[in-house]
């Protein structure tokens, strides 16, 4: 029975791993192509857990079975390294005067689907970060030309200058976009194009910093556009089993979409990354984890700032839907990464904040 019972157990441990590598493989294989490898990735944090289980579950019987799900872990040890850190110099800033410090927020338009408005909120923390360059996603800019949104935090946050666009996307209240704040002048400005009708888009600033050229992209990607119906739903499952279905169905639905947009404006992007002959930094909410397609196009060549001198698991989202890391701040590898934190404040995305050095 006994001898039943660990063959069982271990075909399952062989499935777990087959389930990691494929989280592995999602992060190559363009969701375009073939766009349910999206679970696997999202579950890589609990393939983790249970590979890590059958380790130690198998380690301590002395059993050499052991060794599978160990050699698994250890084939994707960098994707572990994008999912957790343990940083013993996270929360230590350098005195150095040659660094540059860079903010990135989803403000979720401060609060306008909530019918509040949390604008004082991101100047107070702003403020006392005192970035240099500070880019910010879903940003709803109110009033006149002089004394709009846009002009009332540069002002009131000592910005030199401000870089906004936005999208005409049937709102009647304001003006829906994507804006960069910055000590340093925004020279050649521009917008990244995505396919398709979309709430989402890319800005780009590029700014002279010790008397280098370099490029700031601000991203916002594909959202899944999920509606309150979604959010009730995955908060509280209803009891009727057809009404299960057809909203699992509308979420599945949702997700598809949300994927096969992203992974097309990842390409735009990549494009342009290909082209450019002047280093560059991506800035913002992918909407995707570390262990995926956008992350894995997006971040080549670059440092991860959670990476380089963040702790934990920095996960940045914190609505209703489970929780990741989807907000990134990436560099060019001749800076070196000193600080990372995040900071919660009223919208379901945390502020990032990172100090770099030259």
């Amino acid at each position: 029975m006994i001898k039943f019972l660990k063959k069982f157990i271990f075909s399952f441990n062989l499935v777990t791993i087959v389930l990691l590598l494929g989280a592995y493989a999602s992060t190559i294989i363009n969701p375009k192509d073939f766009w349910p490898i999206i679970f696997l990735g999202l579950a890589f944090p609990f393939l983790i857990l249970i590979n890590l289980f059958f380790v130690l579950f198998w380690g301590l019987q002395f059993n050499r079975r052991a060794l599978y799900s160990a050699i698994a872990l250890l084939i994707g040890y960098s994707h572990i390294q994008h999912t957790i850190q343990f940083n013993s110099d996270a929360n230590t800033e350098d005195s150095d005067n040659k660094t540059l410090k860079i903010v990135s927020y989803n403000s979720a338009l401060f609060g306008y689907y909530q019918s509040k408005w949390y604008v004082s909120e991101t100047v107070e923390k702003i403020n006392k970060i005192k970035p240099n360059i500070f880019c910010i996603q879903e940003f709803l800019n109110l009033g006149e030309s002089g004394t709009t949104t846009l002009d009332s935090i540069k002002q009131a946050c000592h910005f030199k200058y401000s870089y906004f666009e936005n999208l005409n996307d049937g709102r009647k209240k304001g003006r829906y976009g994507i804006a960069i704040f910055s000590n340093y002048e925004l020279k050649h400005k521009g917008i990244v194009k995505f396919k398709h009708t979309t709430g989402n888009m890319c800005i780009y600033a590029d700014v002279a910093i010790n008397n280098k050229i370099y490029r700031i992209y601000n991203v916002h990607l594909q959202s899944f556009r999920f509606k309150k119906k979604d959010f009730q739903f995955v908060e509280k499952l209803p009891n009727d089993n057809n009404e299960k279905l057809n909203q699992s169905k509308t979420i599945i639905s949702r997700m598809k979409s949300a994927y096969t947009k992203r992974s097309e404006q990842v390409q735009d992007l990549k494009k342009q990354f290909d082209t450019l002959e002047i280093p560059y930094f991506v800035v913002g909410d992918f909407n995707d984890p570390p262990v995926s397609y956008a992350y894995q196009i997006l971040s080549k060549n670059l440092k991860d700032a959670f990476v380089e001198s963040g702790t934990g698991m920095g996960k940045t989202y914190v609505g209703a839907m489970p929780n990741f890391r989807i907000d990134y701040i990436l560099y060019p590898p001749n800076f070196k990464g000193i600080f990372y934190k995040s900071h919660q404040l009223k919208s379901d995305h945390k502020l990032l904040e990172t100090t770099i050095q030259y």
